[in-house]
């Protein structure tokens, strides 16, 4: 049995199972004298045969916890109610106590965190360092789960279970499993120096897009390192928080006003909270392509794993599946979350020609998993693939996850420029270029995209503008607002000034407001101030949403100076 850690904590302890990538939080009840009997341990049978059919047993009930909430909680409609109320009725007949999600909640309401059960890997884990493997618990389960004999000694069985402790094991993409030592690449490498996209002037809207970066990742951050291990670059965490980076880095990231700052955990909503999973009936869960390779702003985009003895096997397959769509010149990149390489690919005399950069990180306080994996002979490493002479680049420092920040979104912009016609009398309209930037403001969202694709002209109107839409008070109760936010805006941020601060316009009203960062911290929990100007971003198409309330970025109103 599991001890309480304290006497006024002892009624219940939360217990997590993780099942397809998902968390499931469960309320046990403790014992009289304070321990826990869980009965999800207690029953692992030590019989091989036996385990096996415990083990499908178990995730046949979580498939069907699964399929009940994906029909009644997380596809959404307009025809029923998707309240406080009802979320927590459904969460009741699953014996839930959280909506599950890839990501671990952050709050259990004051209940203890007991113990989590990988059902996908087959391991115990008791805390963030301590894992045993299912098959291979203590077999005196008594001895195993009694009650301690001094409550401040929290994990008694541990003393029994230290020839049992192993090391979370990493989930290595089949897919890459290869003769390392047979391997040849099919490409010339050349190095390329990061700084070539540090020089680019990126507009005076890059301060906010850095910004709202940098709240991003002060909260997936810490998710990022403590759940790397879990996440195949097929898996739907790594895929949402991968297109939510280059949405930032590109300028196709939204905003929504939240009223807000204060989010209730057990409300449906839409667009989804990044990684919650609600989408639109007949539409798929979040806002990434379901696809680990793919096109973004002229930019293919592969998601691969950080292992280093591998890069240039996904270097390889990033550049055959370019080459084999028919591109002759194109930049990719690729991105693990924690790092992301540059690729400039370019077939010259019939031999594809990459350059490219060391990888750069995104967030510097996350370091990627360590992979035992053989070493591949130095001559296949990809920066010692040169067929042609050798181009030595001096020695430079690492750029700071900000730097590599700026670099990438420099980088979408070269890739969009270089299929845009430059300003000049061939790219003239009819009209005036006054009223080809009046008329940007009565454009949906998909037009609008669209015209940043035309000419560096229309491209420079597009970006003097960012919209951002209100929150829809007219449906109110709790059925759930399913209109798209990004298809209409209600303001939009028209200049942005340095030292920050941005000016807003009221679409209808034609009013401007200045907003800058707060002078302090604001309270989350408190109710929101007058002068408080709360922004959601919003990633994906219209009816392919989430959205990060978690990294809401917070503004209050200038002082008139």
């Amino acid at each position: 049995m599991l001890p309480a850690t304290t006497r006024a904590r002892r009624a219940k302890g939360i217990q997590l199972v993780i099942y397809r990538g998902r968390y499931y939080a469960q309320k046990i009840r403790a014992n009289y004298d304070g321990s826990y009997t869980p009965d999800i341990l207690y029953t692992i049978p030590t019989d091989n045969v036996q385990y096996i059919l415990w083990l499908k047993r178990k995730r046949q009930v979580y498939t069907a916890k699964e399929k009940l909430l994906e029909a009644s909680v997380f596809t959404l409609d307009n025809s029923q109610s998707r309240g406080t109320e009802y979320v927590k009725q459904r969460l009741r007949e699953v014996d839930l106590y959280h909506l599950p999600s890839p990501l671990p909640p952050k709050r259990c309401g004051g209940y203890p965190l007991l113990f989590t059960i990988d059902l996908d890997i087959q391991i115990l884990s008791l805390g963030p360092v301590i894992h045993l493997s299912l098959t291979d618990l203590p077999k005196d389960r008594d001895k195993f789960f009694a009650a301690p004999s001094s409550p401040s000694f929290r994990w008694p069985c541990l003393s029994m279970a230290a020839d049992h402790l192993i090391s979370l094991p990493s989930l290595t993409p089949v897919e890459l499993e290869c003769d390392f030592g047979s391997y040849e690449p099919s490409y010339c490498a050349i190095p390329l120096s990061p700084s070539t996209w540090l020089s680019t002037d990126l507009g005076l809207y890059w301060p906010f897009y850095d910004l709202a970066f940098s709240n991003f990742k002060r909260v997936y951050s810490q998710r990022i390192c403590q759940e790397y291990l879990r996440w195949p670059p097929c898996g739907f965490m790594f895929r949402e928080l991968a297109y939510a980076i280059i949405s930032f880095a590109s300028g196709r990231v939204y905003f929504r006003i939240e009223d807000s700052a204060h989010l209730p955990t057990n409300k449906a909503s839409w667009p989804s909270e990044l990684g919650h999973g609600y989408h639109l009936a007949h539409h798929l869960p979040g806002s990434a392509p379901e696809e680990t390779i793919y096109w973004f702003d002229n930019v293919l985009v592969s998601l691969v794993s950080e292992i280093p003895q591998q890069r240039h096997i996904h270097v390889d397959r990033t550049v055959d599946f370019g080459l084999q769509q028919g591109k002759l010149a194109f930049q990719a990149i690729l991105l693990s979350l924690s790092t992301v390489i540059l690729l400039d690919v370019e077939v010259v005399d019939g031999i594809p020609m990459v350059k490219h950069t060391d990888p750069l990180e995104l967030f510097g306080d996350c370091k990627g998993p360590d992979f035992s994996l053989p070493e591949s002979p130095p001559l296949h490493s990809l920066g010692n693939l040169q067929i042609s002479p050798p181009q030595h680049l001096p020695t430079q420092p690492p750029l700071s996850s900000k730097e590599s920040f700026r670099a990438l979104s420099n980088f979408f912009t070269t890739a969009t420029l270089r299929h845009l016609k430059p300003h000049g009398p061939e790219t003239q309209g009819r009209l005036p270029n006054e009223l080809y930037y009046m008329i940007l403001d009565y454009t949906d969202n998909a037009t609008f995209l669209t015209c940043a694709r035309v000419s560096y002209l229309f491209r420079s109107y597009c970006l003097s503008k960012i919209r951002i839409n209100e929150k829809n008070h007219k449906n109110e109760g709790d059925i759930c607002d399913i209109s798209s936010p990004i298809d209409t805006y209600t303001h939009q941020i028209i200049q942005v000034h340095s030292p920050l601060r941005l000016t807003v316009q009221n679409k209808v009203s034609g009013e401007c407001l200045e907003w800058c960062p707060p002078k302090i911290s604001p309270v989350c929990w408190s109710p929101r101030p007058q002068n408080d100007l709360y922004l959601v971003p919003i990633f994906g198409e219209s009816n392919r949403l989430s959205e990060s309330r978690d990294a809401m970025n917070i503004f209050s109103k200038a002082e008139e100076s």
